[in-house]
């Protein structure tokens, strides 16, 4: 998964479009504070021969996202394909251009259009973007990585803090530590209290102060 956190592509177009910087008052400055983005949830997802289309849906409503009265997004979702993706095999269905909807307007099935991908090719959608794994008519299953980006001061749809060992941990770099929540940033989200000062979180990783799940 490192490998598809910090693709350019990706995690380049995750910054652009998450990390909005936004204007707010400190007593009587005024400055500007660029929120931090994070890995919010990692998924391996199969779609086996019989099994049905998924109910089409936003990634934000994890977050009760409201469109478009937030004015910015919240996730960036990636869909890497491990077989290939096609209308017949579940190819998961978009609904282009619904990102631009209120919350009054309901996803329709005969909206969304298949995903049709080589493996190895991706797709990349936003928050507020309705879609749903298509229905799997064929006879092999269709397999995809999926993983999203977030805004850091949204909780993490999965606990990335109790998911990943501390040997899987340590093994990666800072960067993708940080991405998974281990660090704290202008908006103080996420910091440690020790000795009556804020601190930032990956100090823990680095003094060996924090006990994690050993890999099973």
């Amino acid at each position: 998964m490192p490998q598809i956190a910090l693709h350019p592509l990706y995690y380049g177009a995750a910054k652009k479009i998450l990390q909005v910087p936004l204007s707010v008052w400190v007593g009587d400055d005024q400055i500007e504070i660029t929120p931090d983005i994070q890995i919010g949830v990692t998924q391996a997802i199969e779609i086996h021969p019989g099994q049905g289309a998924q109910r089409l849906h936003r990634d934000d409503t994890s977050f009760l996202w409201r469109h478009p009265d937030y004015g910015r997004e919240g996730r960036l979702q990636i869909m890497v394909a491990v077989s290939d993706f096609t209308a017949e095999n579940g190819g998961t269905l978009v609904i282009p251009g619904s990102h631009r909807w209120d919350d009054q307007r309901g996803p329709k099935q005969a909206e969304a259009a298949p995903t049709v991908m080589r493996a190895g090719a991706a797709l990349i959608w936003t928050g507020s973007t309705y879609h749903g794994g298509g229905n799997n008519s064929s006879e092999a299953p269709r397999t995809g990585l999926t993983m999203a980006f977030d805004l850091a001061c949204l909780r993490q749809e999965e606990n990335q803090y109790l998911s990943i060992p501390r040997e899987k941990l340590l093994d990666l770099s800072e960067e993708v530590q940080r991405l998974l929540g281990w660090g704290s940033g202008a908006n103080l989200m996420g910091y440690v209290e020790r000795g009556g000062q804020m601190i930032d979180a990956h100090v823990l990783l680095e003094n060996g102060a924090v006990e994690l799940p050993t890999a099973r």
